[in-house]
């Protein structure tokens, strides 16, 4: 696919933003690359949790001052202005692995949805 080491690498970029911002606690950050109908849902020690684009700044915000967390990029699959991107993380004792779905939304990359596991 023509273009696609650039498009990677602007996914990968609003992915390290995400995690960053997320685990290092700046909503402000990942509201950039969050859109506006974001939602997320998955499994966090044995219990179903959902969240809204509000829910998650604000869990973000609770994160202040602790330190980002690293994360790894398991697979990427794009298909013109869509992308799945699934990564894992080790983060508060546990290894988060999420599946995440990006649009080209105007001329940048964002998160519409994530579905993890935190284990």
């Amino acid at each position: 696919m023509t273009g696609m080491p650039r498009t990677q690498d602007e996914i990968v970029a609003c992915l390290t933003t995400y995690v960053e911002a997320a685990t290092g606690g700046d909503p402000e950050r990942l509201g950039a690359v969050l859109h506006p109908e974001f939602r997320t849902g998955g499994q966090f020690e044995g219990a179903e949790v959902w969240l809204t684009r509000d829910g998650a700044l604000a869990s973000a915000k609770r994160q202040a001052g602790n330190p980002a967390s690293e994360w790894t990029l398991e697979a990427l699959e794009v298909c013109g202005s869509i992308a799945v991107a699934r990564i894992s993380s080790p983060w508060q004792r546990r290894v988060f692995r999420e599946t995440i779905s990006l649009l080209r939304s105007g001329n940048r990359w964002r998160i519409v949805f994530k579905a993890f596991d935190a284990s």
